[in-house]
């Protein structure tokens, strides 16, 4: 079985203003971009969502922390993913095929 993550809204206030991509595919995350603050695209296409191949794997991936920036300002661990609540959903195999 695959999995794709989904984003189910902001785990605090958003800093950019735009609204949480609700409903939207993780597409790519890269933890190191931006000095450690990372860069996320969302999808609503879930074709073109990244594709994990466990549960545990798609968890791996929202609790990276950067080795170019691994603490925040306050000593906490620094996992820009986090500021999202998401859900970690199975797709179907046709799905994980394609990607």
């Amino acid at each position: 079985m695959s999995y794709v993550m989904v984003c189910a809204g902001l785990a605090g206030r958003s800093r950019t203003g735009r609204p949480a991509p609700v409903g939207q595919y993780l597409k790519s995350y890269d933890p190191e971009a931006h000095d450690g603050q990372g860069a996320v695209v969302w999808t609503r296409d879930v074709t073109e969502a990244r594709v994990f191949l466990t549960h545990r794997e798609a968890l791996l991936c929202w609790q990276w922390i950067p080795r170019n920036r691994p603490r925040r300002p306050d000593g906490q661990p620094n996992r820009p993913l986090t500021a999202f609540t998401i859900e970690i959903s199975p797709v179907a195999a046709e799905i994980g095929q394609l990607n």
